[in-house]
């Protein structure tokens, strides 16, 4: 039996096991994985019995309940201080059970649990939210935030990420980079990733190509690219292939196709918004597709994917979001409604996470 990898609070057998592509924008399909769990140690709880774990899930609720509104900044620490509490409470159950111990507060965690996601989402609708709250929510509650071994790994990576920008973009066609994407792609999975070099000169290559792409945005943002991303989706799959074969190292994996996504998905937005603003787009089917990627880092960056985002990368999308109203505005009068449901958009990306805790 193959034993667990893991990176310090990262059960990496069971992130690749149970990954899932999410939402495809125009340029990539972001083959974003899933973290499917956080262990800790069965000894991380601050309780020493299962009814005391329960009692004090039982205060808190109570606590929550009432509570009748949250700024967003006290919303953070309200989330985070749950979280804490959560991760105790749950070791001790599971222990417990494990060891068939009484078992039946089980449920009553679970139910005390579900509670509690209610009255939070109850909270954090008390007030307004806009997009750079989603982003401060999901960049403020990452349970990776303060993880230095994690944080030192993205240390090392930075570099090769900040040289990507001084490459030039290809001098080409819209129509001529599709095929030389096409290409590419096909080439890499014929080849395979089998190594750390070559993980890295897929990322270098395809991100040039990306950008090459990126500069004929308007003029693509409404074509068939099923290609290119179903190529990009298989490109992602066999690097973590490579992994689990042992040619290449989990770590680089994980936190090199991280950040590639962060800076895939950061790019694109900023290309939306030049292209919004300069006035690009100008038929109904690009918009839709620009309010598409334009919501992409609120729907596709995860607790992960914020813990390992450059700050060059946050300052960019913070400033996006403080753009969003405008540019959804802009976009919906191209499309020719005044449908402004977007503005509820913020609230369910935040009872979204809520619900995930």
């Amino acid at each position: 039996m193959k034993s667990e990898r893991k990176i310090k609070g990262i059960n990496i057998t069971s992130y690749l096991k149970n990954r899932i592509p999410i939402a495809k924008s125009i340029a990539v399909c972001f083959a974003i994985f899933t973290l499917a769990s956080c262990e800790k140690s069965t000894d991380d709880s601050m309780f020493h019995t299962s009814e005391r774990a329960v009692n004090a899930y039982k205060t808190y609720l109570s606590k929550m309940r009432g509570m009748e509104s949250l700024s967003t900044e006290n919303l953070i620490v309200a989330i985070n201080d749950w979280q804490t509490l959560r991760d105790s409470v749950f070791v001790r159950i599971a222990k417990d059970t494990a060891n068939h111990i009484h078992a039946k507060y089980e449920s009553t965690i679970q139910m005390l649990h579900d509670s509690l996601q209610t009255e939070f989402i109850r909270l954090a609708n008390s007030t307004p939210k806009t997009f750079k709250d989603v982003l401060l929510i999901k960049e403020r509650t990452s349970p990776y935030r303060q993880d230095t071994e994690l944080a030192q790994a993205v240390a090392i990576a930075e570099p090769f990420f900040y040289s990507l920008d001084s490459i030039p973009l290809y001098r080409k066609t819209a129509k001529n980079i599709v095929s030389v994407y096409k290409t590419f792609l096909a080439q890499t999975l014929k080849s395979g990733i089998n190594s750390k070099d070559e993980l890295l000169d897929f990322i270098r290559e395809e991100d040039r190509l990306f950008r090459s792409f990126l500069a004929h945005l308007p003029e693509l943002a409404d074509a068939n690219l099923s290609a290119i991303t179903d190529g990009t989706e298989q490109c992602c799959l066999s690097v973590f292939q490579s992994a689990e074969d042992g040619r290449l190292s989990y770590q680089d994996a994980l936190i090199y196709f991280a950040k590639r996504i962060d800076r895939r998905i950061v790019l694109n937005a900023l290309a939306c918004r030049n292209d919004i603003n300069q006035d690009k787009v100008k038929k109904d089917a690009q918009a839709r597709a620009y309010v598409w990627m334009l919501l992409q880092p609120y729907i596709s960056l995860d607790n992960f994917s914020m813990a390992v985002l450059s700050d060059k990368g946050k300052v960019s999308l913070y400033g996006m979001a403080e753009q969003m109203p405008s540019m959804m505005a802009k976009l919906n009068r191209i499309i020719g409604t005044d449908n402004d449901q977007w503005k509820t958009l913020p609230k369910l990306l935040v009872k979204v996470m809520i619900t995930s805790i």
